[in-house]
């Protein structure tokens, strides 16, 4: 469970435009049922408070210039992670986790497994012309981390928390399924289930994997609880 939230932070959508710099977010596919992707549209509402600028600088000069980055980004192109994915998402903890939310009436979907987690918000990388534009994407006070984790840490350090805090608020007031999933989310339950999902013997290998490829789950949770932890 605890990759869904944490790709939450990271994995944000880009695409270029015919300027290079110019950026706009991929919006749902119009066939999809509403209802059904609600909690996927609120993920990615959350990630669209980043300023459009920073999130461009962070992911293309991490994949371009950071070998540590463009490793974990690669890997999840490939068929091990949907397999590593897959064997989280079938284990008994996991689907303990699962359960938790949709007895509290929240459609998962979304959440059903880590490639639903992916297709709702995986990366396009975007492209350029030139190795030097991205030489060009000058922001000197921004430290560009070593990991998908540090990215994913720089990334919800851009999200304003003013702006985070009436977001979260003003979904909980209008969505009584995100009220709930953020209920779950901040149990002590919960909690400790994900606690038991990183040490279970059943997840071990999926998840040495991942991390052997850049993708910390445990450290990108903590980036993850600290969105959702926002109290209205």
């Amino acid at each position: 469970m605890l990759k869904i939230f944490t790709l939450l932070i990271l994995c944000l959508w880009i695409s270029q435009g015919e300027a290079h710099r110019k950026v706009y977010f991929e919006p749902l596919n119009e066939c999809e049922d509403t209802g059904t992707y609600q909690l996927c549209q609120d993920f990615r509402d959350i990630r669209n408070l980043i300023d459009a600028n920073t999130l461009v600088y962070y992911i293309s000069y991490g994949y371009y210039k950071d070998k540590e980055f463009r490793k974990a980004m690669e890997f999840i192109k490939t068929d091990q992670f949907q397999s590593v994915s897959q064997q989280i998402a079938d284990s008994s903890v996991y689907q303990k986790l699962l359960k938790r939310f949709s007895d509290a009436g929240v459609s998962t979907e979304t959440i059903s497994s880590i490639s639903n987690i992916f297709n709702c918000l995986m990366v396009s990388i975007p492209e350029y012309g030139d190795e030097s534009e991205i030489t060009e994407l000058d922001m000197p006070k921004i430290i560009v981390g070593r990991s998908m984790q540090d990215v994913a840490k720089n990334l919800v350090s851009a999200i304003p928390p003013s702006k985070l805090r009436h977001l979260i608020r003003r979904k909980m007031h209008e969505s009584r399924e995100f009220a709930n999933f953020c209920r779950v989310l901040r149990s002590s339950g919960c909690r400790y289930d994900v606690k038991r999902l990183l040490s279970s013997i059943s997840t071990r290998y999926p998840i040495n994997v991942l991390k052997r490829n850049n993708i910390d789950l445990q450290k990108l949770l903590q980036y993850a609880y600290k969105i959702f932890d926002y109290k209205e």
